[in-house]
């Protein structure tokens, strides 16, 4: 797992991130004050775009993209027992994101599908 450690308590935020392959993806995050939530606006990654999903906490927030792209995401907290629900949650380290390499998106599937041979 890579931390994504570059997200602030700004509201708009533009990051472009380079997978463990190389590779690089964009991904806009917003906080929406009225929904007390963070949204990845756009994610693009090759031909593969992303528009609108709510960041919430998971080992894989990504999963239903897993035929389509490489990576996962996942959010994890740290220190509270909640969602992320405020403008500073990541900035303080109540919560962390993280990318997944492809290695780790199969082996939570293993996981969850009962394989533990691989």
């Amino acid at each position: 797992m890579y931390l994504i450690g570059q997200l602030t308590d700004n509201y708009l935020q533009k990051q472009t991130l380079i997978l463990p392959d190389g590779t690089q993806l964009t991904m806009t995050v917003y906080y929406v004050p009225l929904q007390y939530g963070w949204f990845i606006t756009n994610l693009v990654y090759g031909t593969f775009t992303l528009n609108s999903l709510r960041i919430t906490v998971g080992p894989n927030i990504l999963r239903q993209f897993k035929n389509q792209i490489p990576f996962g995401l996942a959010c994890l907290a740290n220190s509270v027992s909640r969602e992320p629900m405020f403008l500073e949650d990541f900035n303080q380290g109540a919560f962390s994101l993280y990318i997944l390499s492809a290695d780790e998106v199969t082996q939570y599937e293993n996981l969850l599908s009962g394989n533990t041979s691989g």
